[in-house]
């Protein structure tokens, strides 16, 4: 393999959802810039469809009209789109003139970014412990745009492999995600308990580990095709009822898309994607108690 291919003190690899992400920054990179979580996702060198993210410590001279058209503004954000490119830019509050913070700018198709930072940020990335690979405040914001172009998006969900088959938990902060999950960890390979990516491709939908964990920090970046999307409710019993009305398993979908800076062309993508996902495997209300013997249930859905 090509030296410049594979990891050195200026670059490191993890695969997410399909993808490798290569990470490169000005200054070193060690075992301990980012957090732990991120290890199991770490990989050796570049893969099919690799994205590519480099950390600059300085802020380039911006001019609003080489950025191309406004088309997302709301503080702290502001997004341009140009034929070539997307620029997103961190801004601090100010009602006459706001000062950048950060500015990504990446290729029309999302597939290469450039990523300034004010120098400050220069002491945070040597100390180390970083809680994402694109210094954003989440590396959802990118990573749900790159996946919008490939039939692809994150769900607030939890996610399991069992006996081989994907099993999907979707449902918001309340829905008791972190308690199911807790229940299969002993049955189940755990992918994670709070963000699902999930994937249209051409043997059907997949879906994969993320680092983006809630209460259960077990991650797995390991995918699945997906055998049952079940929409959680807690209650006394345990079963799984069957959903048929596709208009409804949409909106319950779309209320738990994880939306990101969301512009036209990415909700056109989402609303193209959703019916897609619909009817690509079974679809449940999953009643369950802590008792555990929802596992059953799942069981015997998967028989």
């Amino acid at each position: 393999m090509p030296m410049h291919h594979v990891c050195s003190d200026y670059r490191r690899y993890y695969q997410v959802g399909g993808m490798t992400i290569c990470v490169e920054a000005d200054l070193a990179i060690t075992d301990a810039t980012f957090h732990p979580k991120f290890n199991c996702f770490a990989a050796a060198g570049p893969g099919d469809d690799t994205i590519h993210i480099r950390h600059h410590f300085f802020l380039p001279d911006l001019e609003a009209g080489e950025m191309g058209v406004n088309v997302y503004r709301r503080p702290p954000w502001v997004i341009y789109r140009h034929d070539r490119s997307w620029t997103y830019l961190v801004v601090s509050d100010g009602d006459h003139s706001p000062r950048i913070r950060q500015a990504a700018v990446f290729t029309c198709d999302h597939a290469r970014a450039d990523i300034y930072h004010h120098h400050e940020i220069q002491a945070v990335f040597k100390k180390g412990g970083l809680a994402s690979l694109s210094l954003l405040p989440t590396d959802q914001i990118i990573l749900a745009r790159i996946l919008a172009d490939r039939q692809g998006g994150i769900l607030h969900s939890g996610g399991v492999i069992l006996e081989k088959q994907g099993l999907l938990f979707v449902g918001h902060s309340d829905a008791g995600k972190s308690t199911l999950v807790t229940l299969l960890k002993e049955t189940a390979e755990i992918l994670c308990d709070d963000r699902i990516i999930i994937r249209h491709q051409a043997g059907g939908c997949r879906i994969y580990g993320t680092w983006s964990h809630g209460d259960v920090p077990l991650v797995s970046p390991k995918s699945a095709p997906l055998k049952a999307i079940l929409f959680l409710r807690q209650a006394r019993d345990n079963q799984a009822l069957r959903l048929s009305d596709r208009r409804k398993i949409i909106r319950g979908l779309l209320a738990c898309l994880v939306k990101p800076l969301a512009t036209a062309d990415w909700w056109h993508r989402m609303l193209t994607l959703m019916p897609l996902i619909a009817t690509a495997a079974p679809c449940y209300i999953l009643e369950f108690d802590k008792s555990g013997r929802v596992v059953d249930v799942l069981k015997g859905m998967l028989e």
